[in-house]
C-alpha cells in the first residue's frame, strides 16, 4: 500500500510540473499574440502561477516572454509617434517599465552552471541589449508620467534611466555612464517625483544622491529640506542645510538659518555659536549672521545682547524686513520689562515714566515695525500684532483703527 501511495504521489507531482510547463507555453502564445496593452496585461495574468511555481520560477524564459513582448509593443507605439500618429504615451511608458522589470528578473535567473562547472547564459545578451537600447526612452516616458501626474511611475522611469548604465549584469552592452551633470539633474527629477507621490524615504534617497554628485540649483536643496521637514527628521534637516550652506555660502540666508535653528532646537548652543562666529569671521559684513547670532542670544534669554545684535544687522542692512521687525520687537520688549518694574510707583511717577521713557520707546519700536510691514506685508503679520499693542498703550486711536483694519 505504501509503495502504491508513493508512486501515485509521484505521478501527481509529475503531472503538476508538466502542467506548469504547458501553462508557460500556452501563455507565451497569448503574450506574443497581444497587440494592445490591455491584451498584454490579460496574457500576463495567465502567467502569474508560473512566477511562483518551483519549476518555472527559476527559468529566465518565464520572465523574458512578457518582457520581450512589452518592449516590442512599446517600440510599435514609439514608431507610430514618430510617424505623427496619435498614440498613448502613458501605455508606452507602462510597457517599457514592464519590459524593464521582467527583463531584470530574466537576467537574474539566466545564469546556468553546466556539469563541468562552466557558467552559461541563454538569454542575457538579448535581454541586456533590449534594456540598454531603450535607455533614453525611460527619460522621455518619465516626463510623460510627470505631466500626467502619475508621479510614482515617473519615479520608476527616472530610476530605470539612472540604474541602467550602472547595471553590471548588462556587461559590455551597458550604456556609458551618465555625465555627472545629467545624473545629478535626473536624481533631482527622481526626488521631485517621489516627493509628489508622497514616497518620502525614496525622495530623501534621491535628493541625497543628487547632493552627493553636486547640483547647482539652490531650489533643489530647499526641496530636500522640505522632505526632511515632512519626515520630522532633525538629523536630515541639519545635514541637508549644512550641505547647502557649504555649497552656496551666503547666497541664500535660509541655509545657515536652518542650521542654527537645528542647533537651537536641540539646545546645542556651543555648535551654533561656533558656526556663526566662523561665518562672521569669513564675512564680517553679512547682516544675516548678526541677526542669527541675535536669535541665538535671545533663545538663551540674553535680551540685551540680542537687541544689540539685531541693531548691528540693521546697521548693515536697513532694508531687511526681519531685522526691522526683530529690533523693533526688542525695543518693545524692553519697554514692557521696564513697565513691569513700576508696580510700586505712585501714579504721578508712573505718568512721568510713561511720558519720558516708555512712550518714546514705544514710538521708536513702532517706527521699525511699520517699516518691517511695509517691506514685507505677506510675512510680517506679527508686526501688525505688535503695532496694535503699541498704539493701544499710546492711546493712539487713529493708528490703532488702521492696524486693526489691516489685521482683518
Amino acid at each position: 500500500m505504501k509503495k502504491i501511495c508513493v508512486v501515485t504521489l509521484g505521478l501527481i507531482a509529475s503531472m503538476s510540473l508538466s502542467a506548469q510547463v504547458t501553462l508557460v507555453k500556452e501563455a507565451e502564445k497569448a503574450v506574443k499574440g497581444a497587440n494592445t496593452y490591455a491584451a498584454f496585461q490579460k496574457a500576463v495574468e495567465t502567467l502569474k502561477p508560473a512566477f511562483t511555481d518551483a519549476e518555472t520560477m527559476s527559468s529566465s524564459q518565464t520572465y523574458w516572454i512578457p518582457g520581450k513582448q512589452a518592449f516590442k509593443l512599446a517600440d510599435e507605439i514609439s514608431l507610430n509617434q514618430q510617424l505623427g500618429k496619435d498614440v498613448n504615451v502613458i501605455e508606452m511608458g507602462n510597457l517599457l517599465l514592464d519590459g524593464y522589470n521582467f527583463g531584470l528578473q530574466a537576467l537574474a535567473t539566466d545564469t546556468v552552471i553546466d556539469a563541468k562547472g562552466k557558467v552559461k547564459t541563454k538569454l542575457s545578451k538579448e535581454v541586456a541589449g533590449a534594456i540598454a537600447g531603450h535607455l533614453n526612452d525611460f527619460m522621455a516616458v518619465g516626463s510623460a508620467f510627470w505631466d500626467a501626474r502619475e508621479y510614482n511611475k515617473a519615479y520608476d522611469a527616472f530610476s530605470a534611466y539612472l540604474a541602467i548604465p550602472e547595471n553590471s549584469r548588462l556587461g559590455t552592452l551597458a550604456p556609458k555612464a551618465l555625465p555627472d551633470s545629467t545624473a545629478a539633474q535626473m536624481q533631482y527629477y527622481r526626488g521631485l517625483a517621489a516627493w509628489q507621490a508622497e514616497m518620502l524615504p525614496e525622495a530623501a534617497e534621491a535628493f541625497e544622491a543628487m547632493m552627493a554628485i553636486g547640483y547647482n540649483d539652490m531650489a533643489a536643496y530647499d526641496y530636500a529640506y522640505s522632505v526632511a521637514y515632512q519626515m520630522e527628521d532633525e538629523a536630515k534637516k541639519l545635514e541637508y542645510s549644512q550641505i547647502a550652506f557649504d555649497r552656496f555660502g551666503s547666497a541664500k540666508p535660509d541655509f545657515l538659518q536652518r542650521i542654527i535653528q537645528s542647533y537651537i532646537s536641540t539646545k546645542d548652543y556651543d555648535k551654533a555659536m561656533n558656526t556663526l562666529q566662523n561665518a562672521i569671521s569669513a564675512d564680517p559684513n553679512n547682516a544675516n549672521y548678526y541677526y542669527l547670532l541675535g536669535v541665538l542670544y535671545d533663545d538663551q534669554n540674553d535680551k540685551e545682547k540680542s537687541k544689540e545684535l539685531f541693531k548691528k544687522a540693521l546697521d548693515l542692512d536697513s532694508e531687511g524686513a526681519m531685522y526691522n521687525f526683530s529690533y523693533g520687537t526688542a525695543i518693545l520688549q524692553e519697554a514692557e520689562r521696564l513697565d513691569e518694574a513700576t508696580n510700586d510707583m505712585s501714579q504721578a511717577d508712573y505718568n512721568k515714566f510713561a511720558a519720558e521713557t516708555r512712550n518714546p520707546m514705544l514710538r521708536e519700536a513702532a517706527s521699525y515695525l511699520e517699516k518691517a510691514y511695509q517691506l514685507d506685508e505677506e510675512n510680517m503679520r506679527n508686526a501688525l500684532n505688535n503695532l496694535k499693542l503699541i498704539y493701544y498703550n499710546l492711546n493712539d486711536g487713529d493708528n490703532l483703527k488702521r492696524i486693526e483694519t489691516l489685521l482683518l
